[in-house]
């Protein structure tokens, strides 16, 4: 009882030097805390893109390079230039058996084929009367996704989100059905219902999708079947059978690099690339948001951190050189070096919880600001994730406090205030009864 009734005496008589070490450990914590909220808030920001390209759940993607065009067949580019026609884009063709014998690998969890293609329409022409002579209409063009129905959770279709109307069923395998990207309905005016022709082949709108950060790989889906008997590739009347992506979702985080290895050595003239590849391709203010708070937010909370502990390091032992007499009297009256020890270190614990209150409440406070100042960030992935085109989403930045971070905060704040109670204990334990003598006369 004595114990915590000279604790509590100790702290409200120097409460001024208590308060400026706690402060100290605190700033150190609160941006620490901050530090690691942003960083989290980045790294969050980064999934939802890579899932909105990449596909919830997808680990690994395999593709390959695209064959040389035969002579005479007019290859990719022919294709391109079809009215009403749905063409492969830049990837090669690798075939469906391989789906099977990818998803029957050690480390595989499942395995899905899918396709990325470029539809090309024509608008109405209309009659002569409402054309100018010699004017032609303009041809536009749209991304469309093969699904796989039996992987509804593997590929981009993995992370869209149905807004109105359906997703996709098994039985949808052989029909004429589409889900639409909710930006692209808005442009086309497109909605539940509505009809849409890919491939001079009319398809139903079943289904309005959102995908994360405002940006999916596709602006339409179908069901693989279909897309594989519509696509024209050189001299192929249809492409059943085919598929130019392979969606790979390894049994856990760890064996991916497992998968990796797997794969190239199953498909050797295969490209095999892992989300960890695909997030390094990732470019824009979002990547350099990302390199500057893993690079100087670490190194500054390191540096604010050493200071802080070397203040209150410092601090604790100019205040135990102050209070000599206080110490050589309790020596004299029958208190032990652990004791008094005992008595700092007791002291500089409850400085610390006070510090690491205050770094959380600071680290709160900076992940708020950041959330309502931090401006709209960009993402650009390369053509080779984003369905043959430079896809640039919006990101929208929200500083994440999580458990962790509020633990490594009462931590380091309580570590520092332990150490600066080490070094004021060593002192302490230096004194001799005599010492209190000298500083009485």
């Amino acid at each position: 009882m004595f114990f915590l009734t000279y604790l509590r005496r100790e702290l409200r008589h120097r409460m001024r030097q208590a308060l400026i070490i706690a402060i100290g450990l605190g700033v150190g914590a609160g941006l620490v805390v901050t530090v690691t909220a942003a960083t989290s808030g980045i790294s969050n920001a980064q999934a939802a893109v890579l899932h909105s390209l990449y596909g919830i759940g997808t680990d690994v993607t395999v593709t390959t390079a695209a064959a040389v065009p035969k002579s005479g067949s007019g290859g990719l580019g022919s294709n391109a230039q079809q009215e009403n026609s749905l063409s492969v884009g830049d990837a090669g063709l690798l075939n469906a058996s391989s789906v099977t014998s990818i998803s029957h690998l050690r480390d595989v969890a499942a395995a899905a084929g899918g396709f990325t293609l470029t539809g090309i329409s024509l608008p109405s022409q209309g009659s002569g009367a409402e054309r100018p002579a010699g004017a032609f209409p303009i041809p536009t063009t749209f991304s469309v996704d093969g699904v796989d129905l039996a992987h509804l959770g593997l590929g981009p279709f993995a992370s869209a989100k149905i807004s109105s109307g359906r997703s996709f069923t098994a039985s949808d395998t052989g029909s004429n059905v589409a889900v639409v990207d909710a930006n692209y309905a808005t442009a086309k005016r497109l909605t539940v219902g509505s009809s849409i022709t890919i491939a001079s082949t009319r398809f139903t709108v079943m289904g309005i999708a959102r995908q994360a950060q405002g940006g999916g790989s596709a602006n339409v889906y179908i069901p693989l079947g279909r897309a594989q008997a519509l696509t024209q590739y050189q001299d192929l009347s249809s492409l059943t059978g085919r598929i130019d992506t392979i969606y790979v979702a390894a049994t856990s985080a760890s064996d991916i690099p497992a998968v990796h290895k797997e794969i190239s050595k199953l498909l050797p003239a295969a490209t095999v690339t892992t989300s960890g590849d695909l997030a390094s391709e990732v470019s824009g203010s979002l990547a350099t948001a990302a390199s500057l708070a893993s690079d100087l937010g670490k190194w500054l909370s390191i540096a604010v951190l050493i200071a802080a502990f070397a203040v209150a390091s410092l601090l604790t032992m100019a205040a135990v050189g102050r209070r000599v007499r206080e110490f050589g009297t309790l020596k004299a009256l029958g208190w032990r070096s652990r004791r008094i020890i005992a008595q700092i270190m007791a002291e500089s614990a409850v400085i610390g919880v006070i510090g690491a209150i205050m770094g959380i409440a600071l680290g709160f406070g900076a992940a708020s600001l950041v959330d309502a100042i931090a401006p709209k960030l960009t993402a650009t992935v390369p053509p080779s994730f984003a369905s043959g085109n430079t896809n640039t989403v919006g990101v929208h930045l929200a500083a994440h406090v999580s458990v962790s971070a509020i633990l490594l905060a009462v931590v380091l704040a309580i570590a520092g205030a332990l150490i600066a109670g080490l070094f004021g204990g060593w002192r302490a334990a230096r004194l001799r009864p005599a010492d209190a003598m000298v500083q009485m006369q």
